[in-house]
């Protein structure tokens, strides 16, 4: 099972970065199972909070990467560890890399939980090392940044 949990979990990465790309996150309600439990922990919202459902979970999902990713001209993720197989699921560790012109850049480090029912995500727990650095970067630096996106 867990090699299928690893593959679920490539096209799962694959349909965020695509649904990133495009600003269209529907391409990742195929991945999701219809209970769907996204969890982003001891975060503020619009970045943090659990979700319920697909329809919150993409909710969710754009309305943090607006507030935050969308600030910076470029964002770049890698995984540091895993994906690791753990019962019914993985566990990886990674840094997303974000660039702003005329800006040091800022790398988010964290880890995540995500478990697969039937080859879909079922819940997905979040963990970030320093986003309170990354809130304060982007209080920093707001002028210089690009304008968060409202809803």
């Amino acid at each position: 099972m867990s090699a299928d949990h690893t593959e679920a979990f490539f096209h799962l990465a694959l349909a965020f970065e695509k649904g990133f790309a495009a600003d269209d996150w529907r391409v990742l309600e195929p991945q999701f199972a219809d209970d769907v439990v996204w969890i982003v922990a001891d975060m503020p919202d619009p970045i943090g909070g659990v979700h319920r459902g697909a329809k919150a979970t993409l909710g969710a999902i754009a309305a943090s990467c607006d507030a935050f990713d969308r600030c910076f001209d470029a964002r770049a993720p890698r995984i540091l560890e895993g994906p690791t197989p753990i019962p019914g699921g993985v566990h990886l560790t990674w840094v997303v890399t974000y660039r702003r012109t005329g800006l040091a850049p800022f790398e988010l480090r964290g880890e995540e939980w995500d478990f697969f029912r039937d080859g879909k995500l079922e819940l997905h727990r979040e963990r970030m090392e320093n986003l309170a650095d990354g809130l304060e970067h982007v209080r920093k630096h707001d002028k210089a940044l690009l304008p968060a996106l409202k809803g």
